[in-house]
């Protein structure tokens, strides 16, 4: 996975902040034509250690969506997930980040100019079988919504479509991993990024942070790094997440962003 970086060199800076409105999130239960919330692949055999990836997409059936909070529960006895791929994700903004707990992922995102399409992927899922049960099944949960992008959070009607994997125990061969192919084919770097000093009265008590945000469109953000250059030394977090509390409150050295 290539990187990308972004540098910050000033002595004052001066920002016009508009907060990102999270108002589309919020669910009115109006109807609308369905969209179609599907895994892919929906089956397939593995073998106990194979890692896998499990796509979570979207048709919208001709109509624009926003915004969708997903659920997906898998049995953990059979399956663990050992990571989360947003990469070439249809979604721009997250109000949730994906994570998964005892047997359900889950995640909240949207795209503010809408989506429409077929076949928009909103997630992949990197499943490792751990074969204590013959068959998995995946499948949505009861939570999973999708916002039409029509200025009012219109919830749109959602057919779904699971998806169930053999997992056999016993192999002659070498366990096999996609992911980690997918991540040794990775060689276009994260997009160009701008990177914002902001400070505001009710975060981190009025002191300055920064706010940034790229995408990868092969296998995701892995992590960001932010380096202050100092008088005197250098200040590293190997894994910073945004907003970001700096520690030069003087603003009078330069900053490195590396996605």
């Amino acid at each position: 996975m290539q990187k990308s970086e972004s540098l910050l060199k000033s002595k004052n800076f001066y920002f016009l902040i508009s907060l990102f409105p999270f108002s589309f999130f919020i669910f009115h239960f109006g109807t609308a034509d369905a969209a179609v919330l599907y895994l892919e692949p929906r089956e397939a055999t593995h073998y106990v250690g194979d890692t896998f990836l499990v796509e979570i997409r979207l048709n919208t059936e001709g109509e624009y969506i926003n915004a969708a909070q997903i659920g997906v529960v898998f049995p953990d006895d059979a399956l663990e997930i050992a990571d989360f791929s947003k990469g070439n994700s249809v979604l721009t903004l997250w109000a949730e980040e994906p994570s998964w707990k005892n047997g359900v992922a889950s995640f909240v995102g949207g795209t503010p100019a809408g989506y429409q399409g077929w076949d928009g992927i909103l997630g992949k899922i990197v499943f490792r079988a751990k074969g204590s049960a013959d068959l998995a099944n995946i499948k949505f949960s009861d939570s999973s919504k999708a916002l039409l992008n029509d200025g009012s959070g219109t919830q749109a009607t959602l057919k779904v479509k699971n998806a169930a994997f053999t997992i056999l125990k016993e192999t002659g061969k070498a366990s096999e991993d996609q992911w980690e192919s997918d991540i040794a084919k990775d060689n276009i770097s994260p997009e160009a990024f701008d990177v914002e000093i902001r400070k505001e009265a009710g975060l981190y008590n009025g002191k300055y942070f920064l706010a940034f945000s790229t995408v990868d469109k092969q296998t995701g953000i892995d992590h960001y790094e932010v380096t202050e250059f100092l008088d005197g030394g250098v200040f590293e977090n190997m894994d910073a997440k945004s907003p970001y509390l700096l520690e030069n409150q003087k603003l009078d050295g330069t900053i490195k962003v590396r996605a």
